[in-house]
């Protein structure tokens, strides 16, 4: 790989003339919902040992499971029914709490992801309004492998285009091909058209908003988040599930099981969870054709993308654990030297790990990227030796950086708006 420094003006001139593509995972909702660690790995290796009676495999599931549905899928509803304003310094408050180890609220930790979220739309948006070429598209895709609707909305309160799959009014349902619409607006007057920024938003392991029917193969669109209820509602007895620390190991997880018996509460927590839409973090992924093949196609896509001619994509958040997704971006930076990737690495450490994973599938281009804080440069050299590159700091010295840059007019409205909103 080659120098790691970010490089604003070439960036900038990238930006200009590419395809752009953000890769999304887990550490982007952050603070509100964490990250996923290990999980993927523990739940892979409980599923290939045969030495393990099934019982016990289901306590390690269940534990596991219920531990991702509390970190990442439990605060949906909150996100959900959430209507209310966010302070322009909530984000500040947040991370000086943080640093001072006090707990922001839960109010607070929602407002500083969504408001993050929102700013990064609206700045992207910006981009590509004023970008100089007339040729390119001024579509985005945005692939992610969070199931949470963080996205969905920020999209709806930055009244920006986007697809996310779905169509219909009363029943939305969820085709491929209902990607890649491009919006186009004329004016009252002169009938002057000009095209309109769309993000397509491309979820690879589902949503918490799809919902399978049950007589078909198709997936429906599930506003109120019923089947998140569901779940939440089979209550587990108490000391049948094992408790999972910060760094789990699945040896101590097996030896934790072999003391607890399984009971009805554990096979009904089991059995509603699977009913949702998403693709649980196993290399096994599937147990359902329609989510299988939605999760290929999606790929199928990715990759497509990923082969296009001067592509640029942004990788946030997404720790490469996933050797589906890391395979297939290691396989397009080799065949397709036009291909451009930065990876945004939350600190030093993440991106050390990042590096060991893209390793694994030997990269022989010199065309990506690992981003870590040290590598962008700041006025503030005691903020950039501190800080963690979350969304609202990667707005703050990258994407605002690149809307300044191309436009400085845009900028500055750019800015009053937020003041505005905030």
């Amino acid at each position: 790989m080659e120098n790691q420094t970010l490089k604003m003006e070439e960036l900038k001139d990238t930006v200009q003339d590419c395809n752009i593509n953000f890769l999304i995972g887990s550490g982007i909702s952050r603070p509100f919902l964490g990250t996923l660690g290990k999980i993927e790995i523990l739940l892979t290796e409980i599923d290939k040992r045969d030495d393990i009676n099934e019982d016990k495999k289901k306590i390690v599931r269940a534990s596991l499971y219920k531990n991702f549905f509390d970190t990442a899928i439990n605060g949906n509803i909150e996100i959900l029914n959430f209507n209310g304003d966010c302070d322009e310094n909530v984000c500040s408050s947040v991370k000086s709490k943080l640093e001072n180890e006090e707990e922001p609220t839960e109010e607070e930790k929602l407002c500083c992801t969504l408001s993050s979220y929102r700013n990064f739309l609206k700045i992207i948006n910006s981009i590509l309004l004023n970008r100089k070429s007339t040729i390119l598209s001024k579509q985005v895709n945005v692939f992610t492998t969070n199931v949470d609707i963080f996205l969905e909305k920020a999209l709806e309160n930055s009244n920006v285009e986007y697809n996310d799959g779905f169509s219909g009014r009363f029943k939305p349902s969820f085709n491929l091909g209902n990607f890649k619409k491009s919006y186009f607006k004329k004016s009252l007057h002169y009938d002057n058209t000009s095209e309109l920024p769309v993000f397509n938003l491309m979820k690879a392991h589902g949503s918490v908003t799809w919902k399978k029917q049950l007589d078909k193969e198709e997936i429906l669109f599930s506003p109120n988040l019923d089947e998140i209820s569901a779940v939440k509602q089979k209550e587990i007895s108490e000391g049948k599930l094992i408790e999972i620390g910060d760094d789990p190991d699945i040896e101590a997880l097996i030896s934790s099981a072999e003391s607890i018996e399984i009971d009805d509460s554990v096979h009904d927590f089991l059995n509603e969870y699977e009913k949702l839409s998403i693709v649980n973090p196993t290399k096994e992924k599937f147990k359902d054709t329609v989510l299988n093949q939605t999760y290929y196609e999606i790929l199928r896509i990715f990759l497509n993308e990923m082969e296009k001619e001067n592509t640029i994509l942004f990788v946030m958040g997404f720790s490469f654990a996933d050797e589906h997704i890391r395979k297939i971006i290691i396989r397009a930076a080799n065949s397709n030297p036009t291909l451009k990737i930065y990876i945004f690495a939350y600190t030093d450490n993440t991106k050390a790990a990042i590096n060991s994973e893209i390793e694994k599938s030997n990269p022989n281009n010199k065309n990506i990227k690992i981003i870590s804080p040290k590598d962008i440069e700041v006025e503030d050299e005691e903020v950039s030796a501190e800080m963690k590159l979350d969304l609202q700091t990667l707005n703050e010295v990258v994407f605002e950086k690149l809307l300044e840059m191309i436009d400085r007019k845009e900028f500055q409205k750019k800015k009053e708006e937020t003041k505005e909103r905030n």
